[in-house]
């Protein structure tokens, strides 16, 4: 009965809004894919999504979404085939603007009713925009996805790549998590301050117990409405203040430059792109300078030209990786790739190839390792299926997708080896 009702008032705010002004959209997608192991013996073949075996990120399955838009204000609601019903509230007021989104029913309940996973990420963020616009002041406790101040980030994600087409973002990019940011915003010049946790981790397994807690009712020493956290939070100074992260960006054609530092551990990143053209140059370095601790750095950049129907690109880099032990992980990376529209209304052939040079040494007093070399090539066709253009997996949403990626058996540590094949099938309107 309670599952009844929640459906009916679902139904009858629905009916409500449909009286009022604005406009109305709606939309859907599904996916549904195979992904062969040829590596094994014998072969085994199980249903996957695109970004499922090399991502670890969606998965088959398919989402209607219904929007409505009325001046400044957007809600929204989705229902996902794995499970959850979401609803999303957005205002955009110009020099402010929030988003309260998440799980319309309770996730226990969902559960039950379609004995499926709850899949449905929240977000709360807002910003406003301050002395006419310059000042940028935004909080968030489940974050937007976003990232400020970067530019080429051929340098960024781990020093030493663990899997090829292994990258990362910078210090500032965040995806869900909690902060606040302050930052001016000038026509070719913005700079900013990030604070992170200052309203605690959406994530309690990240809470750090507060020296001097007793437990439940007694947060530092002193009775507080803090009590139902159980003593654990974040100590002010080295848990939010010296974690905090400072960047700029600067833009004028044909350059851009950026840079980031990270008080916590010293992370330094920074990086470029020159534009001419069709060939776009960019050059990065990010690491981690503690003294107290491993040093990891990697610097690198990369060279791309794209004059529309086809396109080359090539990355490298040099990253170093020390260990507790005084050891140290060395690797040079170079990744070439290509596409060509071959049909360009609907079709794309897209190969990526990669070298990987890896060395190093146990402990500092320990002979060299011997240089290991470890490949990897991955060919793609994209198949547009409404001829609205030919592109990659985001450049199109009806179509289809066939992949196949080898990786040599040589590589070192957690290199995945590969040989596999995966075929993908998506719609949407």
């Amino acid at each position: 009965m309670k599952k009844i009702l929640v459906v009916l008032l679902m139904l009858a705010v629905a009916t409500g809004v449909f009286a009022l002004d604005g406009d109305w959209s709606l939309s859907g997608k599904a996916e549904i894919g195979a992904y062969a192991d040829l590596d094994v013996k014998p072969a085994v073949i199980v249903g996957s999504a695109y970004n499922k075996p090399y991502s670890d990120y969606d998965n088959i399955g398919g989402s209607l979404s219904l929007g409505y838009n009325w001046d400044a204000l957007k809600l929204g609601i989705g229902f996902n085939w794995n499970g959850g019903v979401g609803g999303e509230l957005v205002y955009d007021g110009g020099s402010y603007k929030f988003e309260a989104s998440g799980n319309l029913l309770p996730r226990v309940a969902w559960q039950e009713w379609v004995k499926g996973p709850y899949n449905w990420d929240g977000r709360l963020w807002g910003y406003y925009k301050l002395v006419n616009d310059l000042v940028h002041l935004e909080a968030a406790y489940m974050s937007r996805q976003n990232e400020w101040w970067a530019s080429d980030k051929v340098a960024s994600g781990g020093p030493i790549a663990e899997y090829p087409w292994d990258g990362g973002d910078t210090f500032a990019a965040f995806d869900h998590h909690t902060f606040l940011l302050a930052g001016v915003d000038l026509s070719n010049l913005s700079f900013g301050i990030v604070l992170p946790f200052l309203f605690g981790d959406t994530n309690e397994e990240n809470f750090i117990k507060v020296p001097g807690s007793a437990g439940a009712g007694d947060f530092q020493g002193g009775k507080t409405n803090l009590a139902a956290l159980g003593g654990k939070g974040f100590e002010f100074v080295d848990g939010v203040l010296k974690q905090a992260i400072a960047g700029f960006k600067f833009n004028m054609q044909p350059i851009e430059v950026a840079a980031q530092f990270r008080m916590s551990d010293y992370g330094v990143y920074f990086g470029g792109k020159w534009f001419i053209g069709s060939v776009t140059a960019g050059l990065s370095f990010q690491g981690i300078l503690d003294p107290d601790q491993p040093r990891r750095v990697r610097f690198g950049g990369g060279v791309e030209y794209n004059p529309g129907v086809f396109g080359a690109n090539i990355n490298g880099w040099y990253g170093l990786q020390k260990n507790d032990a005084g050891g140290r992980k060395t690797q040079i990376g170079i990744e070439p790739g290509f596409f060509y529209n071959v049909i360009p209304t609907h079709l794309r052939f897209q190969t990526d190839v990669g070298f990987y040079f890896n060395g190093g040494r146990d402990t500092d007093t320990s002979e060299k390792k011997d240089l290991e070399i470890a490949w990897a090539v991955q060919p793609q066709l994209f198949w547009n299926f409404l001829g609205t253009g030919a592109g990659s997996y985001y450049g199109f949403n009806t179509g289809m997708i066939v992949r196949y990626r080898i990786v040599s058996k040589d590589g070192y540590d957690n290199f995945s080896n590969c040989n596999a094949l995966d075929v993908t099938f998506r719609w949407a309107f």
